[in-house]
């Protein structure tokens, strides 16, 4: 699923939106709303959210959901998915503020990890330069993830991530029933993000 976040590299909401990403679908590893319900459930083989932001506001970026299943579990996936990401609206009960903290140390623990060496770091400062932000642009990182606050995440969501395209790749099409047209919540289920022997979702 594609949704319409425009996003671009470097934005105002760009901490936001990774935020959004870790929330839903994980970062660097597998967690988060959508993965743990539909992996609770046994629905899928895989799931995960990805930001991808553009280059320039002349060529945006998107927000994508994305889950591997057996054909006649696709509109269960569908929904999960999409209520999912709809939960990033909903109070802060729903998004559980205990989660959405963890969440930040996952996304700079995990980007830490990633660039421990100074060959790492060095490969990362150059990318940042090619494209426009900057060489010290990741210096900031953990920073900018550590100042979200969970109305930017609602804020941004009502905003930025309520259109979507649904694409499904099935050899069994007639095992697929999802309608077109828009979805409304009027409330949203407990998740379960302390799943036994996780350890990075065990409370502190």
């Amino acid at each position: 699923m594609g949704f319409a976040s425009d996003s671009v590299l470097g934005e105002p909401d760009e901490s936001a939106l990774i935020v959004s990403q870790c929330l839903t679908g994980g970062y660097g590893y597998p967690t988060g709303y959508i993965f743990e319900i539909l992996r609770g459930r046994g629905l899928v083989y895989e799931a995960a959210t990805y930001n991808f932001p553009g280059r320039a506001v002349s060529l945006p970026g998107v927000f994508v959901a994305y889950a591997a299943c057996e054909p006649k579990n696709v509109d269960q996936v569908v929904d999960v998915i999409l209520e999912n990401v709809a939960r990033l609206q909903g109070t802060e009960q729903d998004l559980q503020p205990q989660w959405f903290d963890r969440c930040k140390d996952v996304i700079t623990t995990t980007e830490a990890l990633q660039t421990e060496t100074p060959e790492e770091q060095a490969s990362l400062a150059a990318v940042d330069e090619l494209l426009g932000v900057g060489y010290n642009y990741h210096a900031s990182f953990a920073p900018r993830i550590n100042a979200v606050k969970l109305p930017m995440v609602q804020a941004l969501a009502r905003s930025r991530l309520r259109h979507c395209v649904v694409t499904i790749c099935t050899p069994a099409p007639q095992l697929v029933k999802t309608a077109a047209g828009g979805r409304t919540y009027g409330s949203f289920p407990p998740v379960d993000l302390t799943p036994r022997g996780v350890k990075h979702d065990v409370g502190h």
